[in-house]
């Protein structure tokens, strides 16, 4: 660590943090404000598209990371997994719907009586109908199939609002593109002075109840909450079509929210590393990745007070793991471990990208600092960095000789703090007496801090659990389960607890 460097990594960490990680209000509100209005046209005019979509897209939930709150500088893009509730009975049997293990990670649903009795309804010709080419010859649910459907509907709704909606007065302009899974709305304005965009992912999934539940899947004890998804994500690894189409995706990210809840600064410290990851390059490292990898750092440690340590402790650890998954080239699915994520990633990549988490840990481990501060940032953002008024102030601290360590915390300790060793190689009695004096300051002022951060702790939890439910305009039959929508205001509250 350069002897400029005076504030310790935490203060270096919490101004990336505020600058180049957490959501900007303003941003934040437009962004919900357009989405919300683009999604409601656009949700009621595919209703009017389809009889079986109006009648059973149940409900709409959001997904990502958004919903997570871990979405990184700005946001600009929604996942919507829409609920398609399938008019049949979802027992296990022929009288239902059957669910066969294959690849970990995915299932095959074979549906037998259920699907082969929908012609004998009333709504068949008017409603029904569209599931008429869903299943194979062997009666298997064919996610290929059922993905189809939607990008009909979403075509003839573009179509029909002429590629174009109002929001306020402002037109913007709709396009879009097949991503996965998903079909992409991209949404744009059409002018002003201010360039904006918008990508909302819509997903059909299919929902299932506990207690049924995928054999071979981790359950949690005492979870409350109940249901698990399947989404028609096609298995590219695989090269017979057939069994590709075959595969449907399953996704516990209901009793994943659940395992993060009351971690307090785990969101902060996902954030940074999806940070890290991309100023890094680390392309082949997808989000749920690193979300997996802190699944199992909850999982292990038990004892939720680990997530009140300091940041850059937490940080360190997070960045050790995932250098280790990478460089064993191993990221185990958490729902079951026989899951390798980072499977289809080339060796030769995954080298590289444990030679730069190395370098980063190195860094941290010498107390670079700035290294450290700078692996988080482009070439621009350092630029900016520098430029900063909270740079310029450690720049401008006499070094005389003194060099600072930050000891290793005690893992022990609830909450743990730095230990700030002088190391004194001049003769500068005096500096080293200020600086003294000017540490014992810092404790008193760190006691006074931490007398109140159990109030701050508990007010921040009260703001993350606030689960605010809207219902869709002119849709009764829709019921849109909203995220935490101050997601700004965790941000606040999260550079507070940094301190």
């Amino acid at each position: 660590m350069s002897a400029k460097k005076k504030s310790s990594l935490d203060a270096y960490l919490s101004e990336v943090f505020k600058n180049f990680i957490s959501l900007k209000d303003n941003d934040t509100k437009k962004s919900q404000e357009v989405f919300k209005s683009v999604f409601d046209q656009f949700k009621q005019k595919m209703g009017e598209q389809c009889k079986f979509f109006n009648k059973y897209a149940s409900q709409v939930l959001y997904g990502g990371s958004v919903s997570d709150g871990i979405k990184v500088s700005k946001l600009d893009e929604f996942d919507m997994d829409i609920v398609i509730r399938l008019p049949i009975n979802y027992d296990d049997g022929e009288n239902g719907i059957i669910i066969e293990n294959d690849i970990p990670g995915y299932v095959k649903l074979k549906i037998t009586k259920e699907f082969d009795n929908l012609d004998k309804k009333q709504e068949w010709e008017t409603c029904h109908k569209v599931t008429r080419d869903w299943r194979d010859s062997d009666k298997y649910f064919l996610q290929n199939k059922f993905r189809q459907w939607l990008h009909g509907i979403v075509q003839r709704t573009i179509n029909e609002l002429n590629g174009k909606v109002t929001v306020n007065g402002v037109t913007y302009l709709m396009t879009y593109k097949m991503s996965g899974p998903a079909y992409t709305l991209n949404v744009r304005n059409d002018e002003g002075d201010e360039e904006f965009h918008l990508d909302v992912d819509l997903v059909p999934v299919i929902r299932f109840m506990a207690p049924r539940w995928p054999t071979g899947y981790r359950q949690l004890d005492q979870a409350q909450v109940d249901q698990w998804l399947v989404v028609p994500k096609p298995n590219k690894s695989l090269q017979d079509e057939t069994q590709r189409n075959r595969l449907w995706r399953l996704s516990f990210q209901d009793y994943e929210k659940e395992m993060i809840k009351g971690c307090q600064q785990l969101k902060v410290v996902i954030r940074l590393v999806k940070k890290l990851r991309d100023s890094l390059g680390m392309k082949a490292i997808a989000s749920y990745y690193i979300k997996t990898l802190v699944l199992w750092k909850v999982h292990n440690v038990e004892d939720k007070r680990y997530w009140q340590k300091k940041i850059s402790v937490i940080y360190r650890d997070m960045v050790e793991d995932l250098y280790k998954a990478i460089d064993n080239k191993n990221i185990p699915y958490f729902w079951n471990e026989s899951n390798n994520l980072i499977e289809g990633v080339r060796p030769t990549l995954l080298q590289e990208y444990a030679r730069k988490l190395k370098a980063v840990l190195n860094a941290i481990d010498s107390n670079d600092v700035e290294k450290v501060t700078f692996s988080l940032l482009n070439a621009e953002e350092i630029k900016e960095f520098k430029n900063s008024q909270f740079y310029k102030s450690q720049e401008s601290l006499p070094s005389s000789g003194l060099k600072l360590k930050v000891a290793s915390p005690d893992s022990n300790s609830e909450v743990d703090s730095p230990k700030l060793v002088l190391e004194n190689r001049g003769n500068d009695d005096v500096l080293l007496k200020h600086i003294k004096d000017l540490y014992a300051k810092i404790d008193r002022l760190t006691q006074e801090v931490n007398e109140n951060k159990q109030e701050m702790i508990k007010l921040r939890e009260e703001i993350r659990e606030n689960k605010i439910e809207k219902s869709v305009p002119k849709n009764d039959s829709v019921e849109l389960q909203n995220h935490d929508t101050i997601e700004n205001l965790n941000d606040s509250s999260d550079l507070l607890l940094m301190l």
